[in-house]
C-alpha cells in the first residue's frame, strides 16, 4: 500500500475523476482549440458546453474575465430567479442563449467586440452542489484600411516614400516589396501608434535608391486573421537627376491625385448604406473629378509650353523690306477708308521683315513682343516664297498670325480663319519640322493660341523663315531674347 506505484496510480485516478466528473456524469466539453479570435467591432461566441444527462432548472452560469490579478464577472445568470446580470463595462454587450439552457448550452455572445476584451475568460456552471468550469482565451484582432503611399521627399540618394495605414489591431506586420513580390532590400523604419479606439496606426518609411525596381508595393499583414492589405505604386525614371523640374510636379500633383481619389472612393464606401446622402457624395465626387481634370489640363499646356520653349534659338531680322500678300481682314499697313475690317478673303499686303536664320528640320522657337498695338502681323514663310529680286512674298506659302483692331487671327491659306480674344503683350513661336506644324503661344499665359499644320513640299531642302511686319517707329513688334532655363539641380 505505501509503494510509489500505489500512490501514482492513485493520482491519476483522482485527476481524471475531478476533470470528467466521472461521479455525476457531467462535465464541460471545451472546443480542441481553446483559443478563440474576435474582431473588433463585431461579435464572438465564447464556447461552454455542458455533458450531462440531466440538467436541472435551477442552475448558475457565470463567465469570469481574467484581468492581470483582478477578476470581473463579466455576466451572471441565475436560474432560481431566472435574471442575468452584467459588469458594467459589459452593460449591453453580452447575452446568453437561454433557449438552449437545457441542451447544455452555456455560451456567451459578446457583442462589439473591443481591444480590452482581450485575454482569459472562465465559465462556471453550477447545479446540484456540483461546480465545473472551462477556461477560454480570447484573442481580438481587426483589419484595417488600405495602406497610402505618399512621397516624401526628393533626395539626392533617392526618393523618400511613406506607407500609412490605420484601424488595424494587435500590432501588423510591415513589408516593403518589389516588382517580383520580393521583400526589398532597402532599410526601412516603422512607427505604431495606439489610437484612442484602441487600434495601431502604422506609418513605414524607406529610401528608393537610384537604379533600383521602380516597382514599390507596401503591404501590412494581420498574422492572426491572416489577412493582407496592398499598394502598389510604379516610380518613374523621371524622378532622377536627369528629369526636368516640371515633370515632378506633374507626378507630384498625379500621386496626390491618385491619393485625393483614393481619399473620395473610401468616402463614397463609408456612406453606402447612407441612401439619403449618397447623392452629395457622388456630385462631391464629380466635382472634385472636374478639378483634377482643370489642374491636370492646365498643367500639361504648361509642360507643353516649356517643352517648346526648351527650342528657343536667337533670331535676327534682315533689315531689308519685303511685301506679303496676305488674304485677312484688315491687314496693318494698308490704308483704307472703310470703317469695318475687310472680309476674311480679301487680299491685302503688308512690309514684312524676315529673320536672317532659316530653317529645314528640327524645333525651333522664339518670341516676338508685339505690346499693346492694334495691328501686327508675324509667323512663318517657306524659302520658294521669297523672292529677293521683286522682294515680295506671294501668298500661300505662309503660316501667320496676326492682330486687326484689337483681335486676333489666324491665317491658314484660303481657310477662313478663327477669331480669338489675347490677353498676352508676347507671342511665342514654335516651328516644329518634326511634327511638321507651327504653334503660336501666349507667352506670358504659357498656353496655345492655335496650331497650324505645315504643307510641306517636295523639296527636300526648302527653308523656313521666321517674319514679322514692319511698322515705323518704337511700336513695331520686335523679336525678343528667351531666356532658357537651366537643368534642375538636386540637392
Amino acid at each position: 500500500m505505501g509503494s510509489p506505484f500505489w500512490w501514482l496510480t492513485a493520482i491519476h485516478i483522482l485527476t481524471f475523476q475531478c476533470r470528467s466528473c466521472l461521479i455525476t456524469g457531467q462535465f464541460i466539453s471545451s472546443p480542441p482549440n481553446s483559443s478563440i479570435i474576435g474582431v473588433i467591432g463585431k461579435g464572438v461566441v465564447l464556447p461552454c458546453h455542458v455533458v450531462a444527462d440531466n440538467i436541472p432548472e435551477v442552475f448558475s452560469v457565470q463567465w469570469i474575465f481574467h484581468k492581470q490579478s483582478q477578476k470581473i464577472t463579466v455576466s451572471r445568470y441565475d436560474g432560481k430567479n431566472k435574471k442575468e446580470k452584467q459588469d458594467e463595462t459589459y452593460q449591453g454587450r453580452t447575452e446568453f442563449f437561454h433557449s438552449e439552457f437545457r441542451a447544455g448550452n452555456m455560451s456567451l455572445h459578446l457583442k462589439n467586440v473591443r481591444s480590452s476584451d482581450k485575454g482569459s475568460y472562465t465559465c462556471v456552471v453550477s447545479f446540484n452542489d456540483t461546480h465545473h468550469d472551462a477556461l477560454i482565451e480570447l484573442q481580438v484582432a481587426a483589419k484595417g484600411g488600405v495602406p497610402s503611399i505618399f512621397l516624401r521627399s526628393h533626395i539626392k540618394q533617392g526618393i523618400g516614400l511613406t506607407c500609412h495605414a490605420s484601424g488595424w489591431f494587435p500590432k501588423p506586420e510591415v513589408i516593403w516589396l518589389d516588382g517580383q513580390g520580393q521583400v526589398r532590400k532597402e532599410l526601412s523604419t516603422t512607427k505604431m501608434t495606439m489610437m484612442p479606439a484602441g487600434l495601431y496606426s502604422v506609418v513605414t518609411s524607406m529610401n528608393l535608391k537610384p537604379g533600383s525596381d521602380m516597382e514599390v508595393s507596401c503591404r501590412i499583414v494581420n498574422n492572426l486573421l491572416n489577412t493582407t492589405r496592398e499598394s502598389r505604386v510604379l516610380i518613374s525614371d523621371i524622378f532622377f537627376p536627369s528629369i526636368s523640374k516640371w515633370l515632378i510636379i506633374f507626378l507630384v500633383i498625379l500621386c496626390l491625385s491618385m491619393v485625393l481619389i483614393s481619399t473620395v472612393f473610401s468616402k463614397l464606401r463609408s456612406n453606402h448604406n447612407k441612401t439619403v446622402i449618397s447623392v452629395k457624395v457622388k456630385m462631391e465626387m464629380e466635382e472634385e473629378k472636374n478639378q483634377l481634370k482643370s489642374v491636370l489640363g492646365r498643367l500639361k499646356a504648361e509642360l507643353d509650353f516649356w517643352e517648346a520653349r526648351s527650342h528657343a534659338v536667337p533670331i535676327t531680322v534682315n533689315p531689308d523690306c519685303h511685301v506679303l500678300e496676305l488674304e485677312v481682314p484688315g491687314a496693318p499697313g494698308v490704308e483704307s477708308n472703310a470703317s469695318e475690317p475687310a472680309g476674311p478673303n480679301a487680299p491685302s499686303t503688308v512690309p514684312v521683315l524676315v529673320g536672317k536664320e532659316g530653317f529645314a528640320a528640327g524645333k525651333h522657337y522664339w518670341e516676338v513682343e508685339v505690346g499693346r498695338q492694334q495691328d501686327w502681323v508675324l509667323g512663318v514663310v517657306r524659302e520658294k516664297g521669297r523672292q529677293e529680286e521683286e522682294r515680295t512674298l506671294p501668298g500661300k506659302h505662309y503660316w501667320a498670325l496676326h492682330s486687326s483692331q484689337g483681335e486676333i487671327f489666324s491665317s491658314e491659306g484660303d481657310r477662313r480663319i478663327e477669331k480669338q480674344q489675347m490677353s498676352s503683350s508676347v507671342i511665342g513661336v514654335l516651328l516644329d519640322l518634326e511634327e511638321g506644324q507651327v504653334n503660336f503661344y501666349e507667352a506670358e499665359q504659357m498656353g496655345v493660341m492655335v496650331r497650324m499644320p505645315l504643307r510641306l513640299g517636295k523639296e527636300p531642302a526648302e527653308m523656313f523663315y521666321p517674319f514679322l511686319s514692319k511698322r515705323e517707329g518704337t511700336l513695331r513688334p520686335l523679336i525678343r531674347p528667351v531666356l532658357i532655363p537651366l537643368p534642375l539641380k538636386l540637392l
